[in-house]
């Protein structure tokens, strides 16, 4: 987080918006200045890209990815690599 420097900001309200932060104001109990600092956090988080599902599980397990083969990343090399182990499964089942 960025170092603190406090700036005043003045900002214009018609009548309903306001009615709307009393109403945030009395259901949250914070004061003006951190419900607006919560609810701008909350909208640039919200536009930030979400983590995909290995991320949000903490990644690849150690040693996931570096048991395959250099090159088996890719689509073609990932399908042959594929097709030889089904072939192989096929022929021990036979």
């Amino acid at each position: 987080m960025r170092p603190w420097r406090v700036m005043p900001l003045t900002v214009r309200l018609d009548a309903d918006t306001e009615h709307c932060l009393q109403d945030l104001l009395a259901e949250t109990g914070q004061d003006k200045s951190s419900l607006i600092r919560q609810l701008i956090r909350e909208r640039w988080q919200q536009r930030q890209p979400s983590a995909s599902i290995t991320q949000q599980l903490g990644g690849h397990p150690d040693g996931f990815l570096s048991t395959l083969p250099a090159g088996s990343a890719e689509r073609q090399p990932r399908r042959r690599l594929l097709d030889q182990r089904l072939a192989a499964r096929r022929a021990e089942r036979a």
